[in-house]
């Protein structure tokens, strides 16, 4: 069956090319990493990048509303939309501004990271009651306190009273690696072993994000902080391991212009090398390009039509994807087009469209989310993957 035209809402955009928002998702994923991690560790949902692209407010609010423990943001403006937005919930701002600025970051009301000597001096500085975590650097070798700095920040922040001290955090860069992970798990051990000697105790220690709470159950710690889990956004493997459901449901749109090209005819489809039909053509144009976050250059993948398969050719231009339907003669203009989802029986994975693009899956996702409108995912019964484990 094809995709069914009375799921399009009025509502949408006019530009007829959209990605479908399952927000459900979030509080089915929740449930999961509930279960997986106990009711008595803390979840902290990074909402980075704009919540993935999905928008921090939204899936913030819908994340705590779910049971989620606290929020994590990777920039103050994302702190700001989730405080307007009338969450009052912990916000935890990961290392992303100037040590100079700190003072007006913290109006905002978040809780500071200390990744370095330098935003700790800020810190000290402005002896105004705070919160903070300490970050440390287990080995991924971009933000955190090495084992040679922490000891001396852990003293100095025993000796005053205005930073109150909340927790440790790390992240782990190969969570798939066991040796790795060993020995950066090790190293985030010792640097909490080492707080505890300084007299810092009772401090939220948080090691596992998405993946590494899933392969490393034991490296939960007090607390997580998981983003593509709660997303749904994780390779197929892990998705179907973990019984998780993407909030970016589908991306499709609808084919607003068909034409005949004759054999013989030549063709530079999307800027690209002209090249000579060896037999005629039926080309659609469906407005949705590389401003949407899909790529430019070859391979394009298949998309799905009237219950077909259909390659896309040539060069996807910056709005538009050209899709040879030579073979689906009931194709018309407003047919809908499926570049990512379920459509009646066929499907096109989000792992099968990142692989086509040649990019992660992670990577993927938020390029579509936040470029494309948003409408509501009507979601079967028979497409959850949490059914047989309800919540």
């Amino acid at each position: 069956m094809p995709y069914p035209e009375s799921a399009l809402i009025p509502q949408r955009l006019l530009r007829p090319s959209w990605a479908e928002i399952d927000l459900d998702a979030i509080r089915r994923n929740v449930a999961v990493a509930r279960n997986c991690v106990g009711p008595d560790r803390k979840i902290y949902f990074v909402c980075k990048g704009d919540g993935f692209g999905f928008g921090a407010d939204t899936v913030a609010g819908l994340a705590l509303a779910a049971g989620v423990d606290g929020i994590c943001v990777g920039s103050p403006e994302e702190a700001l939309k989730i405080r307007q937005s009338g969450v009052t919930a912990e916000i935890l701002l990961f290392a992303s501004t100037l040590p100079q600025e700190v003072a007006a970051v913290l109006d905002l009301g978040v809780t500071m990271t200390i990744q370095s000597i330098e935003m700790l001096d800020a810190l000290v500085a402005l002896q105004r009651p705070l919160d903070a975590f300490v970050e440390i650097d287990s080995g991924f070798g971009r933000f955190g306190l090495a084992p040679r700095q922490w000891n001396g920040a852990f003293e100095r922040l025993r000796r005053q009273s205005l930073i109150r001290l909340r927790g440790v955090y790390s992240h782990l860069s190969s969570p798939e690696d066991p040796e790795v992970t060993a020995q950066q798990s090790a190293t985030f051990e010792s640097a909490v072993q080492d707080a505890a000697r300084h007299g810092l105790r009772d401090l939220e220690q948080i090691l596992a994000s998405s993946r590494v709470m899933i392969l490393h159950p034991g490296l939960h710690y007090t607390g997580v902080d998981p983003g593509r889990f709660i997303y749904g956004a994780l390779d197929r493997k892990l998705m179907q391991q973990a019984r998780l459901d993407p909030l970016l449901a589908a991306v499709r749109g609808r084919i607003v212009h068909i034409q005949r090209h004759p054999a013989g005819a030549v063709l530079g489809l999307g800027y690209g090398a002209p090249m000579r039909l060896k037999k005629e053509l039926r080309l659609a144009i469906v407005p949705i390009g590389f401003w949407d976050g899909l790529n430019h250059v070859p391979p394009l993948g298949r998309v799905i039509v009237h219950g077909c398969f259909a390659p896309a050719i040539g060069r996807r231009s910056f709005q538009h994807t050209a899709v040879d339907v030579t073979d689906v003669p009931q194709a018309a203009i407003g047919s809908v087009v499926t570049l990512m989802g379920l459509d009646g029986d066929l499907e096109i994975a989000p792992d099968e469209l990142a692989s086509t693009m040649q990019l992660p899956l992670m990577e993927v996702i938020p390029r579509l989310a936040r470029s494309l409108p948003h409408v509501p995912f009507q979601r079967p019964q028979s497409l959850s993957l949490t059914e047989e484990n309800p919540q």
